[in-house]
C-alpha cells in the first residue's frame, strides 16, 4: 500500500509539473500569435502521449504548396492500385509546365524525363510546381480531393492547379486548416496511409535536407518531415519533427498578411518554442532536473 502511495503521489507530482510547463509553452504561443496582425492556426500534437496544443485548428487557410501532401498521398495510393508504377519513367508535357518554384521549368522543351517518384521528390522537395501539375494531371484533382476527405480532412480541397492565378481571383483557392494537416501527417506517422511501405518511402521523401520556417526553429541535427506554402499573403509549413524518443507534430498557417515576412518570423518563432517545450519534457525527470545524455 505504501509503495502504491508513493507512485501516486509521483505521478500527480509529475502531472503538476508538467501542467506550469505546459501553462507557460501555451501562454508564449498565444502570445506569438497575438502580437501578429494576420490570422494564425495552429495545430502541435506529441504523438506519444496525444497532448495537444491548438489556435484556430479548424479555420480554413489557404494552403499554398502545403497542399503537395495530399497529391503525394494519391499518388502512391494510385500506384498501390497497379495503375501505374513509381518507378515508370514518363515525359513531362508542355501543358504542365508553369513558373514559380523549381526546376523543370528552365530544362528543355523535350528533354525531361523522369519516373513518377522522381517527380514526387521535385514536388516535395524543392516545391516544383512543373512535378506537381504533371502529377495532378496524372491522379486527378478529383481523385486528390475524395482521397483527403476519405482520411478525415473535411476542409481540405484542391481546386486549382500550381500557378493558376486566374483561378485563385476567381476564388478558387487550395485550402485545409491546421486541424487537417495534424491528420493527415499523423497518419503518416503512423504508417496509416496506403501501407507501412508507402508511409515509409513518402515520409523518407518529405525528410531530404531542404530550408523552411519551422526547421528555423529547432536545432540543425534534428530532422523533419514537412512540407512549407508561400503566397501573396500566405505562409504556412507543417511537418514532423523527430526528437529522439519524443517526435511530434506541428502544423502553423497564417494568412491576411501585411508583410509577407512576418508570416515566416510567426512559424518559426512557434516551431521554436514547441520544441523547446518537448526536449524539456523529454529530457528531464519529474522533479525537472535535466538529465545529461
Amino acid at each position: 500500500m505504501r509503495n502504491l502511495l508513493l507512485l501516486i503521489c509521483c505521478a500527480q507530482f509529475l502531472f503538476a509539473q508538467t501542467g506550469l510547463l505546459q501553462d507557460k509553452f501555451i501562454s508564449k504561443i498565444k502570445a506569438i500569435a497575438d502580437r501578429s496582425d494576420a490570422i494564425v492556426g495552429v495545430s502541435i500534437k506529441e504523438i506519444a502521449s496525444g497532448e495537444q496544443f491548438s489556435i484556430n485548428e479548424k479555420e480554413t487557410f489557404p494552403t499554398a504548396s502545403s497542399i503537395k501532401v495530399f497529391v503525394l498521398a494519391e499518388v502512391y495510393r494510385q500506384a498501390a492500385e497497379g495503375k501505374f508504377k513509381l518507378n515508370e519513367i514518363r515525359s513531362l508535357p508542355s501543358a504542365t509546365r508553369v513558373s514559380g518554384s523549381g526546376i523543370l521549368s528552365m530544362l528543355g522543351e523535350k528533354s525531361v524525363s523522369l519516373s513518377i517518384r522522381d517527380y514526387c521528390v521535385l514536388m516535395m522537395n524543392l516545391s516544383d510546381n512543373s512535378a506537381t501539375n504533371f502529377l495532378i494531371d496524372l491522379v486527378g484533382m478529383k481523385n486528390i480531393n475524395d482521397g483527403a476527405q476519405k482520411y478525415g480532412c473535411s476542409s481540405t480541397k484542391l481546386q486549382r492547379i500550381m500557378m493558376d492565378v486566374q483561378a485563385a481571383k476567381e476564388g478558387r483557392e487550395n485550402i485545409s486548416s491546421p486541424a487537417d494537416l495534424m491528420v493527415i501527417l499523423e497518419k503518416l506517422q503512423r504508417k496509416e496511409i496506403v501501407s507501412p511501405q508507402a508511409s515509409d518511402d513518402m515520409l523518407s521523401i518529405m525528410k531530404l535536407e531542404k530550408d523552411g520556417w519551422l526547421k528555423s526553429g529547432i536545432p540543425p541535427s534534428v530532422p523533419i518531415a514537412n512540407k512549407a506554402g508561400d503566397i501573396e499573403g500566405i505562409k504556412c509549413d507543417a511537418g514532423i519533427v523527430y526528437l529522439e524518443n519524443d517526435p511530434y507534430i506541428i502544423c502553423v498557417m497564417t494568412k491576411m498578411l501585411l508583410n509577407d515576412a512576418d508570416g515566416g518570423r510567426i512559424i518559426t518563432e512557434i516551431s521554436k518554442e514547441a520544441y523547446s517545450y518537448f526536449e524539456r519534457k523529454a529530457n528531464s525527470n519529474h522533479y525537472g532536473r535535466r538529465i545529461p545524455k
